[in-house]
């Protein structure tokens, strides 16, 4: 009997709901667990879904990984789910195929690493692979029935909701402009009022958003957009930007997803034409910058359905859709489990699995030299620091004292931590013994005191604890007289 696309789903879920509880949050989950405390309409370095998805687990599951993981992990099992509903209905209900989208989609690199973690990359690809379900929907049905109508709107709301979850879904709306423009049935569309219904019901989720950036200078809008201009010419990277998209869904799936288009199935163009816009942008990109891994997310919904369809029509079909997911199983599970393994860090890079590790005797230093020194907070510089400290010390407030436009949702500085002993907590280089931006930021700086975070024998990061008092910031604390003028 073959697994339908809700068991696949469902065991996948499982899968990654059992990551989500056992792995330490690396920086930036807690970064944006730190904005779920405090939801706004927008934030300085994303829209603010995340944020809200994460409120939600934690209204649960308190902030426990589990908690701040649950619902971005829900949205990638509910990604897959919809990769097989596509796959149905562009196969016309054919046995198997289904199953195998969704099987090849949970598979691929990106997804199965990202899949367990609480990033703007969950709900940006929830929403890019529903916009994209749903208007596979609104295509192929009558532009004069109530469904038809209904599915544009779908799409367009979905659309919309994609932009509060990152920028880069801005590129699905422009690739489904491509498509209406570029084909047959596209133009058919325009000619009616239905696509121009579903721009309005996009531009509605984002109305907020746009309102908070009016209200904050441009604050979010300004901040993305600037990775539009480029800072000079380069091939550098454009062939590690070719390599990790043909890399990402896995080789023998990018291999059957290509030769799945000398004979296209039903909406491949749909597919090809929402998808092109993204790859040009990230190309421009690779001309000046490296390209991301986790940007191109999005793009492994397209890859697993085309590659469905491609190992369907293969010599020797059954040997090759044994051997495809076998080979992307091993690809992804090792990189996972080589990277997140309890045991010895890979290198000693600041990356996400080396960020989880080694806590419990660094925590165990802080927690005694804030009682030491008396320190009531800590005082942090960058924003990884920031949140990972705000939830590793629950009781103890962490505050940054730079960098203060990423941190308008907390509110207005404590006004009694202005002259209060606080504890500054920075990263350092192995031969740093003093603090070069404590001087300039507060009025008391004693002695600083090193902490190092190892695991298995391996040095992954040192800090600088510096015990300070007084800020001398007036942006921090209104009224404040710096000494030194």
């Amino acid at each position: 009997m073959r697994p339908s696309v809700f068991a696949i789903s469902l065991s996948f879920l499982v899968v990654h709901l059992a990551i989500a509880a056992l792995v330490p949050l690396f920086d930036d989950e807690a970064y944006y667990a730190l904005w779920a405390r405090d939801l706004a309409l927008g934030y300085y370095d994303h829209p603010p879904m995340i944020a809200y998805m994460i409120r939600m687990g934690t209204s649960l599951f308190g902030e426990t990984a589990l908690g701040i993981r649950l619902f971005p992990v829900i949205g990638f099992a509910a990604s897959g789910y919809l990769v097989g509903d596509m796959a149905r209905r562009m196969s016309g209900g054919a046995a198997g195929l289904p199953a195998l989208a969704t099987t090849l989609y949970n598979l691929g690199l990106l997804v199965f690493a990202l899949g367990s973690f609480a990033t703007p990359d969950a709900p940006s690809t929830l929403f890019w692979v529903a916009a994209l379900w749903a208007a596979m929907r609104a295509i192929d049905a009558p532009p004069d029935t109530r469904s038809a109508m209904r599915w544009w709107v779908c799409a367009g709301l979905l659309l919309g909701f994609g932009g509060l979850s990152k920028f880069t879904n801005a590129f699905l709306a422009f690739g489904l402009l491509t498509y209406l423009i570029a084909t047959p049935k596209g133009r058919a569309s325009l000619l009616t009022h239905l696509p121009y219904t579903a721009v309005a019901a996009a531009i509605l989720p984002l109305l907020p958003y746009l309102f908070w950036n009016l209200q904050s200078d441009w604050l979010g809008l300004e901040r993305q957009g600037a990775r539009l201009a480029a800072s000079g010419f380069s091939t550098r990277y454009l062939g590690e930007y070719a390599a990790l998209v043909l890399l990402a869904p896995t080789p023998l799936v990018s291999w059957f997803a290509f030769r799945a288009l000398r004979a296209p199935p039903k909406d491949a163009a749909l597919l090809v034409w929402s998808s092109v816009p993204l790859l040009l942008y990230f190309a421009y990109h690779a001309t000046h910058a490296p390209v991301q891994a986790n940007w191109i997310v999005p793009l492994q919904a397209p890859f697993a359905l085309l590659a469905a369809f491609g190992l369907a029509r293969a010599q020797a079909p059954r040997l090759w859709t044994k051997a495809t997911p076998a080979i992307a199983l091993a690809m992804s599970v090792g990189l996972v489990a080589t990277a997140f393994n309890p045991v010895t860090p890979i290198g000693t890079a600041d990356n996400p699995p080396n960020q989880t590790r080694g806590w419990p005797a660094t925590q165990e230093a802080i927690a005694e030299l804030l009682e030491e020194t008396g320190a009531t907070w800590i005082a942090t510089t960058d924003y990884a620091r920031t949140g990972s400290l705000a939830l590793r010390f629950p009781q103890v407030r962490v505050w940054s004292v730079t960098q203060l436009q990423r941190y308008g949702f907390r509110g207005a500085f404590p006004a009694e931590l202005c002259t209060a002993p606080g504890l500054l907590i920075e990263r350092a280089s192995p031969s740093q013994t003093t603090s070069g931006t404590a001087s300039s930021l507060f009025e008391t700086v004693e002695a600083a005191h090193a902490a190092v975070r190892t695991q298995d024998g391996v040095t992954l990061m040192r800090y600088l604890l510096t015990p300070v008092s007084g800020i001398r910031s007036p942006d921090l604390c209104p009224g404040h007289v710096d000494s030194r003028i």
